[in-house]
């Protein structure tokens, strides 16, 4: 499709989006395709490093639709099949597998670096028909009258410019542009875990189709660490758990990374024979909502609207299936010429519902009482709703079973 949109720093757009991850690209490649004149403005320049590596198959929808399943398939990033669980002892579950609830090439899904994966997203919209800026932060959005109308950003040589949009949206992922600027941030109640991480070459793989699983190494004080295979024999490791746990000796995230894998006997075996080949990164604090979403002109997608914890590997999904439910409501208010949040902000009931389900597991699994071989054997029938809650299928989705059964052995966290 031709680029449709208007040539010059301050042209008019139909839709201007902050942030080009993966969820902003979706969101306006959708809603070129549909005809609408839309610009991405990146701050950095891709390929550029990101956390977030492990898809689940229900991205598979998703990416179909943008057209990148050919690419994914001629990549080489490992394929997951399951996810694993290992206690603090090395007692390891079966591995959930996906194909046994999902048929065909859907029940398969992928381990993603994610500076090729983004800049793969951010193509495929340029491909669409999207203007596309990189080294392009934006700095606030513009409003009138409560409405948003535009953006301010600085060009590669630091110059400010302003871009008028119909809609603008926030897609600035932990930046949470809209929500800091308009004091929308907070805290999630019950979620304050805090993540360390890094890349090792040479890491333990498993055989067959468990080579590419996600496997979870659990700790006796309900922390995790996550262990991803990547392309070339690099593997993504990393830690969650509660800061004053982690912090509890030393602040320094160097420090307390080494620690914890020496900790952790059965993740120390699989990177015996590895060599660490990346810094040691950290955050101090993971879990964070805006409350609010949308506004007159204005909604945010991916995690610029929220983060909860990466136990399920949903962050990715999240944000594509919640960019494709967003791209359909900025399609009906630039037909209708009514870009309200009522309609804009139409999407997040059903993104929402689906969210709270995964909230509700995810507290379930930081409850001390709780086991997932327990759950599954005192309700065999919920097996196959927990398994389509670890691959995304939960939008659209009556999970009211799994949640009764879940209250009935870990209490259900406060509502937000």
């Amino acid at each position: 499709m031709q680029n449709r949109t208007t040539n010059g720093a301050n042209g008019k757009y139909d839709v201007a989006v902050a942030g080009g991850g993966p969820a902003g690209a979706a969101l306006a490649t959708f809603l070129q395709r549909r005809g609408h004149r839309c610009i991405v403005l990146e701050a950095r320049q891709f390929p550029r490093y990101h956390i977030g590596e492990s898809l689940i198959p229900n991205t598979y929808g998703v990416l179909d639709r943008l057209g990148l399943l050919p690419k994914l398939r001629r990549s080489d990033y490992p394929v997951k099949y399951s996810v694993r669980f290992v206690s603090p002892s090395g007692e390891e579950s079966q591995p959930f597998y996906f194909f046994e609830t999902i048929e065909g090439e859907r029940s398969q899904t992928w381990q993603v670096e994610r500076g090729s994966f983004d800049e793969m997203c951010l193509e495929n919209a340029r491909e669409s028909g999207v203007e596309v800026r990189q080294n392009h932060p934006v700095e606030k959005v513009v409003f009138d009258n409560g409405r948003a109308v535009g953006v301010v950003a600085r060009d590669a040589d630091g110059q400010a410019v302003e871009i008028g949009a119909r809609v603008v949206v926030d897609a600035s992922g932990r930046t949470s542009l809209i929500g800091r600027q308009l004091g929308l941030t907070s805290r999630v109640p019950g979620l304050d875990k805090a993540a360390i991480w890094s890349y090792f070459r040479g890491g333990k793989r498993l055989e067959g189709i468990d080579e590419g699983e996600t496997t979870v190494f659990m700790l006796p004080r309900r922390g995790w660490f996550w262990y991803i295979p990547l392309p070339d024999d690099v593997v993504s490791v990393g830690i969650v758990a509660d800061p004053d746990y982690l912090f509890d000796e030393s602040p320094d995230f160097n420090a307390v990374f080494p620690r914890e894998v020496a900790r952790c006997a059965p993740l120390s075996a699989r990177l015996a024979p590895a060599q660490q080949i990346a810094p040691i990164r950290g955050l101090r604090r993971l879990a964070y909502r805006n409350v609010r979403v949308a506004g007159d002109g204005w909604l945010m997608v991916g995690d610029a609207a929220a983060f909860l914890d990466p136990i399920y590997s949903s962050g990715l999904f999240l944000a594509l299936a919640g960019a494709e439910l967003a791209a359909e409501c900025v399609h009906d208010a630039l037909a209708a010429d009514e870009c309200s949040e009522a309609r804009l902000g139409a999407y997040s009931g059903r993104l929402f519902a689906g969210v709270e389900v995964i909230r509700r597991l995810i507290h379930a699994f930081y409850n001390p009482q709780f086991s997932f071989r327990e759950f599954v054997d005192r309700f065999p029938e919920q097996k196959p709703a927990l398994i389509d809650c670890l691959v995304g299928d939960v939008i659209d989705r009556d999970m009211s079973g799994l949640l009764d059964c879940l209250a009935k052995v870990t209490p259900p966290p406060p509502p937000l």
